[in-house]
């Protein structure tokens, strides 16, 4: 899985972007096979930012960040208030292509399960992962575990708040990571972790650190983006066998104040849909949730009955100090 949310991040200003605002932030994460990181952020104009959260594997990033930020009180430190600038909604989930579902083969279009390689292919906002010990925590986004050459696509309108290269530590990674606002000052951002450029060779295993690009110009900082752009391939993931496959993650959330320090609320994603793509976007969640529960041969794993909307469990869940607090 990958956050306890917020970028391990990367030079903001890279290619030719000017920062107002330098922020260091150094990520110490720790992960199950999956990955998760969360951000602490002292608001001032040059801050240096520690992630404390706690997994089973450690990752530890230094990254210059740009902050155009104007930051959400939070509600009494829980994080549950929306913000004054309106949430971004989501033309797509940034796969596009989700089934349908052929049982002689497990493919339902991006989606391949497999059995030489049993993971959870679609891991849901809210599952908890390393249940019942102290590394124990709330996973914040969608996460997507596809064919290496399975294409991402940008899901909103919006500017390119900063992009990371993530190498490989403790865990696989070897991809970037970026962060798309709405607005430039908008608290409210999505956050696209695991992805490499189109100019990869993906048939292959070796490292590819191209730049991202997008109808062929290279990302920078404050680059507006539109929904539906396609930003590249999904990023690297191996199991502990040392199999390779492929994965990335999606995230929206907003920044907010918990008295001097700044913490993030994630939010469920399918409750921040445009209305133009909901029905169908709701209809492929469950779809292969349910292709999964088949292809698995257990119905329940997924216990959508129980969700507050496809594919969460809570409809936003706070992070502050490396802990995650689920709200239904």
């Amino acid at each position: 899985m990958r956050k306890l949310f917020l970028p391990i991040i990367l030079i903001i200003s890279a290619c030719g972007g000017s920062s107002n605002v330098s922020t260091v932030e150094e990520d110490t994460t720790t992960t199950t096979v999956q990955d998760t990181t969360t951000t602490t952020v002292q608001d001032t104009t040059t801050t240096t930012v520690q992630d404390t959260t706690t997994t089973t594997v450690q990752d530890t990033t230094t990254t210059t960040v740009q902050d155009t930020t104007t930051t959400t009180p939070a509600n009494s430190g829980g994080g549950n208030m929306m913000g004054n600038d309106g949430p971004p909604l989501l033309m797509n989930l940034l796969i596009l292509n989700w089934g349908p579902y052929d049982p002689s083969t497990g493919i339902s279009g991006d989606f391949e399960f497999r059995e030489d390689m049993p993971l959870t292919y679609f891991d849901e906002f809210g599952r908890v992962h390393s249940p019942g010990t102290p590394q124990q925590y709330d996973n914040v986004t969608f996460e997507y575990k596809v064919p290496r050459d399975t294409k991402v696509y940008i899901p909103i309108n919006g500017f390119v708040d900063f992009f990371s290269w993530q190498p490989t530590g403790s865990y696989k990674q070897d991809d970037w990571e970026l962060m798309v606002k709405p607005t430039r000052g908008s608290n409210w951002s999505i956050v696209i972790d695991h992805v490499v450029a189109l100019s990869c060779d993906r048939s292959i295993n070796s490292v590819c650190d191209d730049p991202l690009t997008i109808n062929g110009v290279q990302i920078t900082s404050g680059m507006q983006v539109k929904a539906g752009d396609l930003l590249g391939y999904v990023g690297n993931y191996e199991d502990g066998d040392g199999d390779t496959f492929g994965r990335t993650e999606l995230t929206i959330g907003e920044y907010v104040m918990n008295g001097s320090q700044r913490d993030f609320n994630n939010y469920c994603l399918t409750n921040y849909l445009h209305e133009s793509v909901e029905s169908t976007l709701l209809d492929s969640v469950n779809q292969i949730m349910a292709s999964y529960e088949s292809w698995l041969g257990d119905s329940s794993f997924y216990d959508e009955a129980n969700m507050v909307a496809p594919g969460c469990w809570y409809t936003e869940i706070y992070e502050s100090n490396g802990k995650t607090t689920p709200t239904k």
